[in-house]
């Protein structure tokens, strides 16, 4: 592939490959997924140590992510293409998932800061936690009604979350029916 076509993650992801804590950090399975994992757990504990104070970091966080992902479906383009091949880990697609589903209400509880949400007494919540839950009972579409969008940006945010969640949800069922479907594809070429 010419560098030119390689995405933003592609090419640091090569330069990374040539570095000594590269050599240490990916040079077996076990270390893979460790770094792996203690990526995820130092990008979600980014939220909880930041968000109390301001929402801005981890906002921006997320969005220098998405701009060095290239957007929200490259990963997973990414994922599925690497699944249609014979030999096929799927470790990293199952540490991965729970990964951007966590830092999704992460980061929608973050901009739910920026509006007005009240609790069933009327009372504007406040703190990481409460806006973490409603951030993650609106991606799920449960709804419980103990916490409430109370002004249009709330509002509209809840709206554009609940999309996603639906969405993200078929979405996800909807990959995981194709991994599967390649898989049994390449079973029965072999």
């Amino acid at each position: 592939m010419e560098n030119k076509e390689q995405s933003r993650l592609i090419k640091f992801s090569n330069w990374l490959a040539q570095t000594r804590f590269a050599q240490f950090a990916f040079s077996s399975e076990f270390r893979i997924r460790a770094s792996v994992l203690i990526f995820i757990l130092f990008t979600h504990l980014f939220y909880w140590a930041t968000a109390w104070y301001s929402p801005w970091p981890y906002i921006v966080f997320m969005l220098f992510g998405l701009w060095f992902s290239q957007g929200v479906y490259k990963p997973w383009a990414l994922i599925i293409k690497q699944s249609s091949q014979p030999v096929y880990d799927s470790a990293m697609l199952k540490i991965s998932v729970p990964f951007i589903i966590l830092n999704y209400i992460a980061l929608f509880a973050c901009l739910y800061m920026f509006g007005s949400v009240v609790d069933a007494s009327g009372n504007e919540i406040q703190g990481t936690w409460k806006h973490f839950y409603f951030s993650t009972v609106t991606l799920t579409t449960l709804g419980y009604g103990n916490i409430v969008p109370n002004d249009i940006v709330a509002e509209v945010i809840a709206t554009i979350q609940s999309i996603i969640g639906f969405m993200g949800f078929a979405v996800f069922a909807g990959i995981v029916a194709s991994i599967a479907l390649k898989r049994v594809e390449l079973q029965d070429k072999n």
